[in-house]
């Protein structure tokens, strides 16, 4: 009796299986409609499906091909969201509830591309922003393999930013809610890999860029020769929230062989930063950056984003260097076995850098001014040039020592064309004055400067006195301006190793 009620129970099972995988079977038309209605009332998209099959042995699993989801009203042609085959698999009592639950989705070819926002997405403001409503689908985890995240331009004529999504995996899926995230994905420029989790959701409608989003990431291994002008590989790590059109990130990187495209020796860089990012079009708007170079302390502000009709980002910061180390800053700019000149550093400058593929150094536009302590050139012969200047001011023979020259300097500049243009250069030695009007070439490394050099000596004391001081003391009031003592114009010109000083006789007969 014992067995025959097990039979009848078990046969009993069997038979309310096969109904309801029967009836699920033959509902599959229905629930591929249902599919329909939902992505279109949760998206606010028209959908295209054409592949959909309902299999229930040994578990309840469907299978959709060649998905496709256009947001209503979009004028781009690609979808918004594309997935080659979809499975969906999970308990067959899932689908009997009012909140139909699945257990694992996986997609293979999943392409989402994120048109940008429109002038009527903005005015519809808050409306459109609105998220959807308590969703009839949940699904407890989402695999996506391979996918891709396309950001198109608002300009047509710009390429669209496509992230290579290798893995990523969605818990507790549903269009009103937070999602939790793990993604790893290869950033195009900088190129590196990342590795982020965080949340993302709910779901806005008709303005997915809006949706929030907000976490962690891993950019490891970035690199910057992928940037035309500037090199190295860096290492970033920092979170962010907001939406996909304007992510608040905070971070730090770590590039320890920073260089840029003028010849100069790879430094040590390290930043912290706050920024905003529009990941509909990739612009970043930087807030603060701290950064160190090498021992160097650098702040800057400013945005890298796209200008009309132009392709590539055009680079604005306003630069501050208050206590720095001149050595660090050559070091970067200037190709030579050791530093060129060695002391502190003060600068502010704004600095420009448009896109464009020639060059860093013809496209990089420096607009400042700086002040130097305690700086002396390391090149001997430099040295020897501005010690004969300095006993010569003070009216000192060439054999009495002097000790090593340093100098306090000043100046505005500009940067252009590959050339550091001086207006004016001042600097000081023990004894004098110099001040200058030049240019210095990055890549030539020629100097080329001239102006005057006002001396605390009369200039027949700056011969060295003797016959030479006696023939030329006639000369004094010749040299002499406003009761000082001499004031001579001169020219620096050369390669920066051993430039070549001279008097502008021209100018003193004037």
């Amino acid at each position: 009796m014992k067995l025959v009620r097990w039979f009848i129970g078990i046969f009993g099972g069997v038979l309310v299986g096969l109904w309801i995988a029967l009836a699920i079977v033959s509902r599959a038309p229905v629930l591929q409609q249902k599919l329909i209605q939902t992505l279109d009332a949760q998206l606010d998209a028209e959908v295209e499906l054409q592949g959909f099959t309902v299999d229930t042995f040994p578990m309840l699993r469907i299978h959709g091909d060649n998905l496709k989801l256009r947001l209503k009203g979009q004028q781009q042609a690609a979808p918004f969201i594309e997935i080659r085959h979809f499975e969906v698999s999970g308990g067959v009592f899932g689908l009997l509830r009012k909140q139909r639950r699945f257990s694992h989705v996986h997609l293979d070819g999943l392409r989402i591309t994120i048109p940008p926002r429109t002038q009527d997405d903005k005015e519809a403001g808050g409306k459109a922003a609105a998220a959807v409503d308590e969703g009839p689908v949940l699904i407890d985890h989402v695999v996506a393999r391979d996918a891709q995240l396309i950001i198109v331009p608002k300009n047509p004529f710009k390429e669209p930013k496509i992230w290579d999504i290798h893995h990523l995996d969605l818990e507790s899926v549903g269009f009103n809610r937070a999602m939790p995230f793990k993604a790893t994905l290869t950033n195009p420029i900088p190129k590196g890999e990342i590795a982020t989790e965080g949340t993302f959701g709910p779901w806005v409608k008709r303005e997915p860029g809006r949706t929030p989003l907000s976490g962690k990431y891993n950019f490891d291994r970035a690199d910057l020769n992928t940037i035309r002008g500037i090199g190295g590989i860096l290492k970033s790590l920092g979170e962010f929230s907001g939406s996909l059109e304007e992510i608040d990130v905070k971070g730090t990187t770590t590039t320890p062989d920073f260089s840029i495209d003028v010849g100069g020796t790879p430094l040590p860089l390290e930043t912290r930063f706050h920024a905003v990012v529009d990941g509909t079009n990739g612009n970043t708007y930087l807030k603060q950056v701290d950064g160190k170079l090498d021992e160097t302390p650098i702040s800057a502000a400013g945005a890298i984003e796209s200008r009309p009709g132009v392709k590539g980002r055009h680079i604005d910061l306003d630069v501050k260097i208050t206590d720095g180390r001149i050595q660090d800053v050559l070091r970067l700019a200037v190709k030579a076995k050791k530093p060129v000149m060695l002391g502190r550093i003060a600068l502010q400058a704004k600095l420009q850098l448009p896109p464009g593929k020639t060059p860093v150094p013809d496209r990089l536009d420096l607009d400042g001014r700086f002040v130097l302590e305690n700086a002396h050139f390391t090149a001997p012969e430099v040295q020897q040039q501005l010690a004969m200047l300095s006993r010569r001011a003070q009216g000192k023979k060439p054999t009495d020592p002097i000790g090593r020259i340093d100098s306090d300097m000043r100046g505005r500049f500009t940067l252009r064309d590959g050339a550091i243009r001086f207006r004016p250069f001042a600097f000081d030695v023990t004894g004098a004055e110099v001040v200058l009007n030049g240019a210095y070439g990055l890549r030539s490394e020629q100097v080329d400067f001239a102006g005057t050099f006002m001396m605390d000596a009369s200039i027949s004391k700056a011969a060295g006195g003797g016959i030479k001081g006696f023939f030329l003391k006639p000369f004094d009031p010749l040299f002499r301006k406003n009761g000082k003592g001499a004031v001579i114009p001169i020219t620096i010109k050369g390669p920066r190793e051993k430039p070549k000083f001279g008097v502008e006789w021209g100018k003193v007969f004037k």
